[in-house]
Formats: structure tokens, C-alpha cells, sequence
């Protein structure tokens, strides 16, 4: 249709064919061209004509079986596009045009080169100028990113926002956000006539646009819920999480109704402060008490300590009795009826609710992860992880005869992964060391020259002291250096020198020799894995004493008895840390964990000293620089820690924050919060401070994750300055997100709606509403904003819902408990016959004394004299039989404590003996019995045929900050390369597509003895490789055994 369109264009308006005789395919442009002439052709005509020029490119064989299960393609609507200059990666863009919508376009094409435009760049600006003709339908349909639509039309031209917007030999910055939609957000393959509800295949990045395969992105609103496990299991798991949480909450909202009306009521607080609340806090709707009256306490004077805070210094005050010239006490309590039993009720009812909410919500999850499991088949299905091959175990075709026994049909691929992590943490580092020098030297120069670095670093020293201002030599002498103590600000010299020690040391590395750490087993069906792995089912004792009990002895490996697992997703592996053993994993976390309490101890005590003896001002600032602050230190300690994948990294950080922020904001604040200012109205008091905390979840947290300045800055201001296309697609990288922290803001929001609900019962609407909010924004981010991140299992998701999701209906059910316990916050109790005191006459007093310094010209006591007694001095559990040697409760709260107090405990005991027991029997069982139990059924596909769209390698890469594509740490030559999950955007123009990919290749680096070729040589060249050479590789082995069919 594209076509059609655009040559109807051509056939009847000659002057448009100034800019549009582009449009002829590069194969059947002639050298010259003509003048164009109107021609009177009909629109069939020119259908016809397009038929025949589109007819050689289709190219798909209806006729293979194989290919049954692909998305049937469109013909391409133009040739395929490369999104910058087919370069190395020290080559720039300085020839090629920047394409933008504006006059600078038109002069870029007209004349950007001496030899005219390549017939790449042409295709590229045909390609941009046919999204401009639907740019707006597109943005408002979703085909495109807004960002995208008003950049290109109204502020690429712009020089405040664009300062290379006349330069045409700049980087174009329509391919920065061409490479941000294909690239970096996920796009899924697009299906002639399918149905709005179909199933969508998610494209590997940049697949359409070269294999003629067209994508579009994910839609907001169309894309479904099951569709969000194409980002992994446990991604599909998250927004799974969040619905059927939100649902609930909103069933506890509504069971709660009676107990919102009931605080609003006067019957609860007939004081008029209640009037007075702004209606958006919702505070009316609280246990706040705003009605208060001052009464005689006849022994407060020695437990003065309870009121002397910041939060209650007003309530206290001091008077002499005209009558007996002795001091009195004066106290300014709230008159709010204490915990009724109806009331407690509702709320017994919204816990006995969330509690078989929780286990139909635990069972309904386990099973929807096995419907994802089998929904989307990705490499780990089909992919057995040996954890302690035996250290001279690298013959891959050894690997192949063992386990070619437990498969079905075939082994596919294998990869031994080496204990190399010291030699390629020092080629990415070199790596980093030439990207900062080549921005400090000419694009051009070639760093493998010596002498050409030499002289550019010349140069560029002569320019830079050239263009020094004054401040800026002031600034060379004093603040620098100490900048270069940190790494910083290195000048060229440094960073050259340290090019070169840096390329010694790798040299010397690449001597040692180095073993196999861990070992993936790809099966060409999804059985073969399953027997394998039940074949291999070994306990801890058998795998630790190297003895076989259970397992067949045809199961041993050179006599080894092997630890086998079902292997994470590619992309998932932590290539560097697989030669450490789960002790030294172990004893990290443990370590890590032990800091992460030593800070939140610090958080906790910094936190009371600020609110409770300087001010709420100091106390805010610790706590949103703790907020700050913790989380990343976390991430630093998670670092430090080692993993053999990002599941289990994730599941690290998600408890170490989770933790963290449950003390932060409930535990703490509960904690800190003096006994008397629990129901206060100041904005100070407890109940405030939950209300900002909810409110600053639905707002606050949700608008910085949407505005995230670091990927807006990127795109918005460094991108438009970038110096090469390189770095334009570094600022288009995207926004880095991490789903621990999701999950963790999710269980922060549930503990707060159960600790809190017996005082703000409205808090379990707003925990709905928040997570209708996270639900739909983080949807939005992870298809138009968030990078690619690696495919993660559900662990972090099952840890979730089985330890913390239901320890929050434990600490829920225990902070109700207290709550109608020590109810009603006054520690007062009233004189009576069985409590008798030495009464008052008087009752009018003048000059009181308040103890924030202020005084009160008169004050009118109440009738009821009272005595201290400490409401929160109760043992646990909250019965009223702990209540001590005073008793405050009321017959009705006696009843309500008991029933709650008593559950409390169940609930407790449950949580341990069910909870925590089971997973404690199992991880005891593990060390006597293999504990494998294959999950979902087998959905019968062989992985060949996947390949390129679900089945991908195992490829030790390494994903590195700073640079926008990971690093390959392995020969790719003898697979298909189709097995690799990305693109490169700089070498789509590679008739090798081996070679493609060799910029992106540490093993090219720093040549050594094993090579069998250098960087951009032909794949078929076959070095001599020294024998010695050979028994002693340097990076991981890759092998694939393609099956038959394939081949052909």
C-alpha cells in the first residue's frame, strides 16, 4: 500500500519528483536519470507495475515445514535501512547525513558528500521521509513515541534544543530515535488480518527492519497481561501481582465501609477540628481524634517523660489550686470513644478476607507461572546448567556423547564456560579506557597505530590548552587533580599510558590457562531436558562427597556426579561469576546482609534522635537521604555479591530493600511516633505521616519514574550534542529499571494498608488505587521507555508471595491487635471507687504552664479526675489478660482483644510452621534426596525451529555501563548467528553476518596465539593455531550441532 501510495505520488504530481525519484530500489536505479515528465498512468496500472518490481523480493518458502509457526510476512515496505554507517567501532558517521524534517534535510541530501549519498543512507531517508507522511497518525495510534513525532517535527531544527541542526556532517539524530524505537523498546511482529486480541510474537531488536519481517510497537492499552511475560516470567508474574492484589484491596475497601463512615462520624469525634481537613487527605475518614478537653491527672507529674516530645509538650501543663496552693497536673486528652467491638469487627472480617485472599492469590499465581512457563518456550527450557564440570572437561563433542543418552532427539548447542572473569574484566575495561580517548582525539585515528595516537595526542593536547580559558587553567591546577585521584578527568597522556598497561596485562592473562566453570546443554526438544535433569536428580551429600546413592552410576561423568539445573535465560547468566561455589556465594550475602541491618539500625536510631529531640524538619531530611541513600548503597553491597544469574541477584536485592523500606516506613514511624500523638491531628502525629506516605506513593513516586531525568537528559540534551552515532545511541539506551525494586514497592504499599487499617481504614482504597497507578504506569515505561534488561525467572515473584506478601498479613494482624488493645492513646484512666484518688475542688485554673514554654491565661478542667496508666505497657500477646496491674479496657474492647489478640498468634504460628517450616523441610530433604520436579507440560517444539525469533544461544556477553550493546566473550564463526538475541545497529550492512557482530567481540581485542582470524577477516580464512594453543583456550567454546532438516 506504501508503495502504491507513493507512486500514484509520483505518476501525478511531476513536482514532487524532485525529492521522490528516490524511490526506485537501488538495484534498478540507473546512473542517470532524466527529468521526469507527467505521465497520465492509472493507479491499477501502477499496482501492476509495483507487483512486478516487488515479486523477486518475496522470498519465504510457504512450502517448509519448519517455518509453519513463523508470522507469515508482508513484502518490505523498503529496502532495509541501517541505522548509521556500516563501521567499526572507532569509525564515525562524519559522512553520513543527518536526517531531520527540516531544510537542513534538504541540504544534507542535496550535497552532505563529495560522492553523493550511499545507497543505504538513501534507503534510510526514504525510509524517514515515509514515516513522516504518518508521523502524527502514528504517534496518536502508537505506531511511534510522541517524544519522537514533536522532536522531529518542531524541535530538531530548533539550535537551543539542536546545536547541530545545520551541520551535516553531525550525527543525525533521526537515527538515534529510529535506533530508541527498534532498537531499544520492544516491538512485536505484525500479522495481516489478525485479531485484536491475537497472541504477539516479540521481534529480537532490529529484526524487521533487515529481514523484511514488519514490527510495530507494543501497544499501552492493546497489549494484554499474558503478553507481558515475553519480558520473562517473572516480569508477566509482576503485573499479574499487581492486578490481583488491587483487586483485593478494593474488597477490603468495601468490606471497611462501615468503619469509614464510622470515623467521619460524630459519634466517633464530635470535635469541629474534623471539619477543618483538607479533603484530599482524606483525614476525615481516620481515627484522628480532633475533640480534647483538659482533665486533672493526680500522678503525672512523675511520668512527665510521656508528654515531653515536640509532638505532645502542648497537652501538658501545670497550675496552682487557688483553694490549697498545691501544684496540679493538667492534661489535655482526647475524648474519642475507645476500640468498639462492631468496629474491630469489620476490620476481624477485611483480615479473615485478606487471609484466604492471600492463599487463593498464592495458588492462583503458582499456577499462572506455569501457564506463562508454557506459553512463551525460551533456551532455558530446553537447557540443562552443569554447576561443577570437572575443570578439563572442554571437548564440547565429549559433552554431546554423555548426554545425547537422556535426549529425544539430539543436543543442539554447547557451551563450556571458562573461569576467565579476571581477563575479560580487563578487556572491558581497556574497553572504557579507548571510549574516553576517543573523545578526546580525532574520530578517525586508529587506536592500533601507535604512532597515530601519538601524534592525535598531540594535537588534541595542543587544541585543548589552545582553547583554555582563564577559568578554566585556574580550574587545571586546583580542582582537577583532585578529580584525577578519582579516576576523573584524566588527560590524554593517562589515559593512553593506561591503554597500554592495561593491554600488557591482558597479554599476560591470556597465557594462563584457564578451566571449565560451568557448562550449558541445549536439547533440540524439551524432553530431553526433563530426562536429563531427572536422570541427574542428585542430593547436596551426593554432589558435595562426589558418591553416588540414588542416581545411576551411568549417570557420572568421568566418575563425577554432576550438579545439573535447569539453566536462567541467556541474556540472564552472569557470565563472571560462574567459577564460584555456592559457599563463597553465601558467605557474601551473608556479609552483605549483616551491613544492610548495620544501616537500617543507623537509619532507626538517626531517625528518633531527629524527630523526637531536634525537629520534624531534620527528621524529614534523614529520612528522604536515607531513602536515597540506602537503596543504592544496597545495590553497591549486591555487586559485591555473586550470582550465577540476575534471578537470584534480584532476589537479593528485593529483600535487602524490601527489608530496608518495611522498617523505614512502617516499622520506624510506628516506633518513633511517641505513644500520645498516635491519634493526634498535628501533621507531625503518626496518622499524618501514613497519609503523606500513601499520597507520595500515588503521586510523587509514580511522576519521578515517569520524568526520569537521567534517560530524559540523555535523549533530550546529550543526544542532540553527541559527537559521534555511537554515542547518540548510547543516550537512546533507555531507562534502567530493576523489578526487585518494583516488587518491593508493591510489598511496601501492601504492608502499609495491613499495619495501618485499624486507624485509617480508607487506606486499603488508596493501596488499591496506588497499585492501579504502578500498574499502568510501569506498563507504560517498559514499552516506551525502559531499556532492554535480561529475561528473568519468577523466583523473585515466588519469594514475594510466599515469605513477604504473607508476612504482612502476620504483621497486619498483630499491629490491629495492639492497636484496639491500647486503644484509646490517652494513658489515663479513670478515678473510680476500685481506683480511687485524692480529688480536686477546683476546677478553674489561671497561668498553666504548658511545657513547650507557652502559658494559658485559664483553663476549664472536667468533671472526671484521672490517673496515669500506660496503655502501651501490654505483653504479648494483646489480650486483656496482659494488660498488667491497671485495667483501661472497656468490656467491649475486652471482647474484640481477645478474638483479635488469640488470631494474631495463630496467624503466627501458622506463618512458621507452614511458611518458613516448609521451606526449611525441603532445603533439609535436599541434602538426602534429589529435589527436581519438572513444572508445566512439554509443548512438543523442536528449538531449531525458533530460531531467530524464540531460541537463542547460550553466549557468554557481558553487559557493561556505558555502552548500549553487551560484549561477546566467545568465537561466534562456526553457529548460526540468528542464534544471538540482538542486532548491531552499526554493521547491519555486513554481507558476513558473522562479521557484523566482530566490533562487539572482546576476542578481537588483543590478538593472541589461538586466533583463528582478526577482526573484520573473512570467516572462511583458517589460521594456523599452535597445538599448545589449542589444549589451552582462552575464551568460552561454543559449539552448535544443527539437526538435519536445519541444514538443509
Amino acid at each position: 500500500n506504501y508503495y502504491t501510495y507513493f507512486i500514484s505520488i509520483y505518476f501525478n504530481f511531476p513536482q514532487q519528483t524532485k525529492r521522490l525519484r528516490w524511490f526506485c530500489p537501488p538495484s534498478l536505479r540507473r546512473n542517470t536519470m532524466p527529468k521526469p515528465q507527467p505521465i497520465n498512468t492509472s493507479l491499477s496500472e501502477a499496482e501492476e507495475t509495483m507487483t512486478q518490481l516487488l515479486s523477486p523480493l518475496r522470498t519465504r518458502d510457504d512450502n517448509d515445514e519448519h517455518n509453519e509457526h513463523l508470522p507469515r510476512p508482508l513484502p518490505p515496505p523498503l529496502p532495509p535501512p541501517p541505522l548509521s554507517p556500516t563501521s567499526g567501532s572507532n569509525r564515525g558517521s562524519a559522512a553520513s547525513p543527518r536526517i531531520s524534517s527540516s531544510n537542513a534535510k534538504r541540504r544534507q541530501l542535496e550535497g552532505s558528500s563529495k560522492n553523493g549519498l550511499s545507497d543505504e543512507e538513501i534507503d534510510l531517508v526514504l525510509q524517514n521521509l515515509a514515516e513522516e507522511k504518518m508521523s502524527l497518525m502514528g504517534a496518536g495510534m502508537g505506531k511511534q513515541t510522541w517524544s519522537r513525532y514533536i522532536v522531529e517535527n518542531y524541535l530538531a531544527d530548533k539550535k537551543w534544543y539542536n546545536p547541530n541542526a545545520n551541520n551535516p556532517n553531525a550525527p543525525s539524530l533521526s537515527k538515534g530515535w529510529a535506533y530508541f524505537e527498534h532498537f531499544t523498546l520492544p516491538r512485536h511482529f505484525t500479522e495481516p488480518n489478525a485479531s485484536k486480541g491475537a497472541n504477539l510474537i516479540r521481534a529480537p531488536p532490529g529484526y524487521g527492519e533487515r529481514n523484511a519481517q514488519p514490527t510495530e510497537l507494543y501497544g499501552i492499552f492493546t497489549t494484554s497481561q499474558s503478553a507481558l511475560s515475553d519480558w520473562g516470567t517473572g516480569m508477566g508474574m509482576y503485573f499479574s501481582t499487581l492486578s490481583s492484589m488491587g483487586v483485593v484491596l478494593a474488597l477490603a475497601g468495601l468490606i471497611n465501609i462501615a468503619n469509614i463512615l464510622y470515623y467521619s462520624s460524630d459519634e466517633y469525634d464530635p470535635g469541629e477540628g474534623r471539619d477543618n481537613f483538607f479533603l484530599l487527605n482524606m483525614l476525615q475518614f481516620s481515627a484522628i481524634c480532633t475533640d480534647r478537653e483538659w482533665v486533672l491527672c493526680h500522678d503525672c507529674d512523675e511520668n512527665v517523660r510521656f508528654w515531653n516530645s515536640i509532638f505532645t509538650n502542648s497537652n501538658y501543663g501545670t497550675a496552682i489550686d487557688d483553694e490549697t496552693g498545691e501544684k496540679v497536673v493538667l492534661i489535655h486528652r482526647t475524648t474519642c470513644l475507645p476500640a468498639q467491638f462492631a468496629q474491630g469487627m469489620w476490620n476481624y472480617g477485611t483480615l479473615f478476607l485478606l487471609v484466604l485472599s492471600a492463599s487463593a492469590f498464592i495458588w492462583y499465581l503458582s499456577k499462572l507461572e506455569v501457564r506463562y512457563d508454557e506459553q512463551n518456550s525460551s533456551p532455558s527450557d530446553y537447557t540443562v546448567m552443569v554447576k561443577n564440570p570437572p575443570k578439563d572437561a572442554l571437548d564440547p563433542d565429549e559433552w554431546r556423547d554423555f548426554f545425547d543418552k537422556f535426549s529425544e532427539k539430539q543436543v543442539t548447542l554447547i557451551t563450556i564456560a571458562l573461569d576467565n572473569q579476571s581477563l575479560l574484566v580487563k578487556l572491558v575495561q581497556r574497553r572504557r579506557l579507548l571510549k574516553q580517548l576517543r573523545a578526546l582525539i580525532p574520530e578517525d585515528t586508529d587506536v592500533d597505530d601507535e604512532e597515530a595516537v601519538e601524534n592525535a595526542l598531540d594535537e588534541a593536547r595542543k587544541r585543548r590548552l589552545e582553547e583554555q580559558s582563564c577559568f578554566g587553567k585556574i580550574l587545571s591546577y586546583t580542582f582537577v587533580p583532585f578529580l584525577r585521584l578519582f579516576g576523573c578527568a584524566l588527560s590524554e597522556k593517562t589515559i593512553w599510558k593506561r591503554i597500554q598497561s592495561t593491554t600488557e596485562e591482558i597479554k599476560k592473562l591470556q597465557q594462563m590457562e584457564y578451566y571449565a566453570a560451568a557448562v550449558f546443554v541445549t536439547f533440540e526438544t524439551e524432553q530431553g531436558q526433563r530426562t536429563a535433569l531427572e536422570g541427574l536428580n542428585a542430593s547436596k551429600i551426593e554432589i558435595s562427597r562426589n558418591k553416588p546413592m540414588s542416581i545411576d552410576a551411568s549417570a557420572l561423568f568421568r566418575g563425577v556426579v554432576l550438579d545439573a539445573v535447569e539453566a536462567p535465560e541467556p541474556n540472564a547468566v552472569r557470565w563472571c561469576d560462574l567459577n564460584y561455589t555456592d559457599f563463597q556465594m553465601k558467605l557474601r550475602e551473608l556479609l552483605t546482609f549483616s551491613i544492610t541491618i548495620g544501616l537500617v539500625a543507623l537509619s532507626a536510631f538517626l531517625l528518633n534522635k531527629a524527630r523526637t529531640g531536634v525537629s520534624t524538619i531534620l527528621y524529614s531530611v534523614v529520612l528522604s537521604t536515607f531513602n536515597f541513600i540506602i537503596p543504592l548503597v544496597v545495590r553497591a553491597l549486591v555487586a559485591y555479591e555473586r550470582h550465577f544469574d540476575e534471578g537470584a541477584t534480584q532476589a537479593s536485592l528485593y529483600i535487602k530493600i524490601t527489608f530496608f523500606r518495611w522498617v523505614n516506613t512502617a516499622i520506624i514511624t510506628t516506633w518513633i511516633t511517641p505513644f500520645l500523638a498516635v491519634l493526634g491531628e498535628k501533621n507531625i502525629d503518626m496518622i499524618n505521616t501514613v497519609n503523606a506516605l500513601i499520597l507520595s506513593e500515588m503521586f510523587l513516586s509514580p511522576l519521578l519514574r515517569y520524568f526520569d531525568l537521567f534517560s530524559f537528559l540523555d535523549r533530550h540534551y546529550f543526544a542532540p550534542r553527541a559527537k559521534t552515532q555511537e554515542e547518540m545511541f548510547g543516550c537512546f539506551s533507555g531507562g534502567w529499571y530493576n523489578l526487585a525494586e518494583r516488587f518491593t514497592d508493591f510489598t511496601k504499599v501492601l504492608l502499609l494498608c495491613m499495619f495501618y487499617s485499624a486507624f485509617y481504614p480508607l487506606i486499603y482504597f488508596l493501596g488499591a488505587l496506588i497499585l492501579f497507578i504502578q500498574y499502568w504506569m510501569d506498563k507504560f515505561l517498559l514499552l516506551r521507555s525502559w531499556q532492554k534488561a535480561p529475561l528473568i525467572n519468577p523466583n523473585t515473584a515466588r519469594f514475594s508471595r510466599t515469605y513477604f506478601t504473607t508476612a504482612a498479613l502476620v504483621l497486619g494482624a498483630f499491629s490491629s491487635a495492639y492497636a484496639y488493645a491500647r486503644s484509646p492513646y490517652t494513658n489515663l484512666c479513670e478515678c473510680s471507687e476500685e481506683n480511687p484518688c485524692n480529688e480536686t475542688n477546683s476546677r478553674s485554673f489561671g497561668n498553666v504552664q504548658l511545657l513547650n514554654g507557652q502559658s494559658l491565661d485559664a483553663v476549664r478542667a472536667s468533671e472526671q479526675e484521672y490517673f496515669f496508666c500506660n496503655q502501651r505497657d501490654i505483653d504479648f500477646p494483646p489480650i486483656p489478660i496482659n494488660q498488667g496491674s491497671v485495667q483501661w479496657m472497656t468490656q467491649s474492647q475486652e471482647t474484640l482483644s481477645r478474638i483479635y489478640g488469640w488470631t494474631s498468634l495463630i496467624l503466627l504460628i501458622v506463618y512458621v510452621a507452614v511458611v518458613l517450616g516448609q521451606s526449611l523441610i525441603r532445603s533439609t530433604f535436599s541434602f538426602w534426596k534429589g529435589m527436581y520436579k519438572p513444572r508445566g507440560t512439554d509443548q512438543r517444539k523442536d528449538f531449531s525451529s525458533g530460531v531467530g525469533l524464540e531460541s537463542f544461544a547460550y553466549i557468554p556477553q557481558i553487559d557493561a555501563p556505558g555502552f548500549y550493546l553487551p560484549f561477546l566473550a566467545c568465537s561466534i564463526d562456526d553457529i548460526d548467528v540468528k542464534l544471538i538475541d540482538w542486532k548491531n545497529p552499526n554493521r547491519k550492512g555486513e554481507e558476513d553476518l558473522h562479521r557484523s557482530y566482530d566490533d562487539q567481540n572482546l576476542i578481537f581485542d588483543v590478538p593472541f596465539d589461538g586466533m583463528k582470524r582478526s577482526r573484520d577477516e573473512d570467516i572462511t580464512v583458517s589460521r594456523q593455531i599452535p597445538p599448545e594453543a589449542r589444549l589451552r583456550p582462552v575464551f568460552s567454546i561454543l559449539k552448535h550441532y544443527p539437526p538435519d532438516w536445519a541444514n538443509k
